[in-house]
């Protein structure tokens, strides 16, 4: 099924919700983040949305796990990537998220808050059960467009996944367009037989997959 893409919308001037996937190995004991590959994967999105004012949606960890904390060193390591400022939020859709989306100037990006913190970003839902979530609602009225560019969360049926997409007009990232196109390729296109090389450190989600 065809994905829609960045160059089928006019972002320039528009509020756009991007949704990342940053999730990235820390260290718990000095909270530092210690490999920055996902960041770089997404700068192309982001400075393709140069002409928007861009709230950066994503997370990191899951709760239970040592290593689920707050966002500011990812605006941190980000703004070091993209050689820009980038504004933390320690909030997802109260007063404090949407005073500061207003506050912003074309150009500009903000991070806000781990949005596991929400407990409704860690159900299980379908996309007609996730749209009608406090958390999707609200956050489809603080932007004007969903970028979603979070490949690597792709398969997780949770709200800001499954359900803002259904909430707000949608369209895919460049990280996401690449993968989407790649592996329709080797799917749809590639002379068999095919061999898949499975890596990466979710020995259950491989699994899954095999």
């Amino acid at each position: 099924m065809p994905i829609g893409t960045l160059d089928q919308i006019q972002s320039a001037g528009k509020t756009v919700l991007l949704r990342l996937d940053l999730n990235s190995p820390i260290d718990p004991a000095t909270n530092l983040i210690l490999d920055d590959k996902r960041f770089r994967e997404h700068i192309p999105t982001i400075l393709a949305l140069e002409k928007s004012r861009v709230v950066v949606v994503t997370h990191q960890s899951r709760p239970g796990k040592k290593d689920f904390t707050t966002l500011e060193a990812h605006a941190e390591k980000l703004a070091q990537l993209i050689q820009r400022p980038v504004t933390y939020v320690d909030d997802i859709f109260g007063h404090c998220a949407r005073d500061a989306i207003r506050a912003m100037r074309i150009g500009d990006v903000l991070m806000l808050e781990n949005v596991r913190f929400s407990a409704e970003e860690n159900l299980k839902l379908k996309p007609e059960d996730a749209v009608k979530t406090h958390l999707v609602r609200k956050l489809a009225q603080m932007g004007d467009l969903f970028v979603n560019d979070a490949f690597g969360t792709a398969h997780r049926s949770q709200p800001t996944m499954v359900g803002l997409p259904l909430a707000m007009r949608s369209v895919a990232g460049l990280l996401m367009e690449k993968e989407v196109t790649t592996l329709s390729r080797v799917f749809d296109d590639a002379p068999g037989p095919v061999f898949m090389v499975l890596g990466g450190t979710k020995v259950d989600d491989s699994m899954d997959v095999a």
